[in-house]
């Protein structure tokens, strides 16, 4: 019977989890036509995509493996983050808004939104708490690999419920009210983009005063 409480718990914390402001901020920005939620669709896609497997490397312990590759003490790692963050700096100075009115941008596809939603759903990982107490309780509770897989599953499907929700609630709402819609998607254009480059750049600082630390025998970040 404890395995079914683990299926349970990790429905609900997947669910909560899964009510992410990024995710629901870039559902708004794909809904430019309420009828049509195709390109919505790729939010929650790549939210369950980068979640399974960035969730999986995690859990099974794939990334401890390639880290095992690098020599001891090696600074091949803190070269590589010396030279992402400078890539990321870059981007978060010259990423702007192709067109003076942010509601020009009228083309929303699948992919475009599958590959933006990604990007963000690989940065926001790292800060999903929930998400990784459930794999310790998960491993904790010594069950078959079978049910590791099952709860791993059942988490990530819960996950992007809330997502799938509001996108076809979308469909449902009347004519009247879809300027509600674009409003927010003119306000979330305009304010998101200084948010993106404000996240790129203290992301990218930070990776500079951790690189040029650890280069320099004088690591000024704990980690």
């Amino acid at each position: 019977m404890e395995v079914w409480y683990l299926f349970i718990a990790a429905a609900l914390v997947g669910f909560f989890n899964g009510i992410s402001p990024t995710g629901i901020t870039l559902l708004v920005l794909s809904l430019k036509n309420q009828k049509n939620i195709v390109p919505a669709l790729g939010v929650s896609a790549s939210f369950f995509l980068v979640f399974v497997v960035l969730g999986g490397v995690v859990y099974f312990g794939l990334a401890t493996w390639l880290q095992n590759i690098l020599p001891k003490d090696s600074t091949v790692d803190h070269v590589l983050e010396l030279i992402l963050a400078v890539v990321l700096f870059y981007f978060g100075v010259k990423i702007k808004l192709k067109n003076d009115d942010p509601r020009e941008l009228t083309k929303i596809t699948f992919g475009g939104v599958f590959v933006a939603s990604s990007t963000v759903a690989i940065l926001e990982f790292p800060l999903s708490l929930p998400y990784f107490a459930m794999l310790q309780q998960i491993h904790q509770a010594r069950v078959s690999l079978e049910n590791e897989l099952i709860a791993l599953a059942v988490f990530n499907l819960f996950h992007v419920v809330p997502l799938l929700l509001l996108t076809f609630i979308s469909l449902f709402i009347p004519d009247s009210y879809r300027w509600i819609f674009d409003w927010l998607r003119l306000k979330i254009m305009v304010l998101g983009i200084y948010l993106v480059k404000f996240l790129l750049i203290l992301v990218s600082l930070i990776g500079l005063i951790d690189g040029v630390g650890h280069l320099a025998g004088h690591p000024l970040l704990p980690f």
